[in-house]
């Protein structure tokens, strides 16, 4: 896809990362095949790979944090199992402790940060993550007008240069 389409740029992304040997050795399969428009990056999506994201940094161009895997595992809740759906909920304060320490580090080591899951869909949270500095937001189809509305609130509210400085704000 990369060679029939030198023009675009293509980000290849490996999940369910535990350990910085991971990402070294999926870093040398992609070296090998790697041509100029490609991009290696990682997902964030359990707590391991949340608390070695200093190490994980120097060895990716990107990391998107995968909402729904981080929130199971962080809160020992299968999101499936109806019985404790009640307990699982994105919005808890571990969560938001997770995402920010990733982004922060990520904007230190000028590592692209995203997130996907069903958070990315929820106000508070965008909220928190354009505050953040994310460089980029996932949302459900469904949600994307609501969402880039609240965008365009929070840089008119908190001001385009201040917003500019902490996320990409495209034209």
């Amino acid at each position: 896809v990369a060679a029939k389409h030198p023009n675009k740029k293509l980000g290849i992304m490996f999940p369910q990362i535990i350990s910085i040997e991971e990402v070294k050795k999926a870093r040398q399969y992609f070296d090998e095949l790697k041509i100029h428009n490609m991009e290696f990056g990682v997902m964030i999506e359990t707590p391991a790979s949340v608390q070695i994201i200093e190490d994980i940094c120097p060895e990716v161009d990107f990391v998107s944090m995968g909402t729904n895997d981080l929130t199971q595992y962080t809160l020992a809740v299968d999101r499936n199992n109806e019985d404790v759906q009640y307990l699982y909920n994105e919005m808890h304060p571990a969560i938001f402790s997770q995402i920010a320490q990733v982004i922060r580090v990520c904007k230190a080591k000028n590592v692209e940060s995203s997130i996907c899951g069903q958070a990315g869909s929820k106000p508070e949270m965008v909220e928190f993550l354009v505050k953040e500095g994310i460089d980029s937001i996932s949302v459900n189809a469904d949600a994307a007008f609501e969402i880039s509305e609240l965008i365009n609130e929070i840089v008119e509210r908190v001001g385009k240069d201040e917003v500019e400085e902490i996320v990409k704000v495209e034209e």
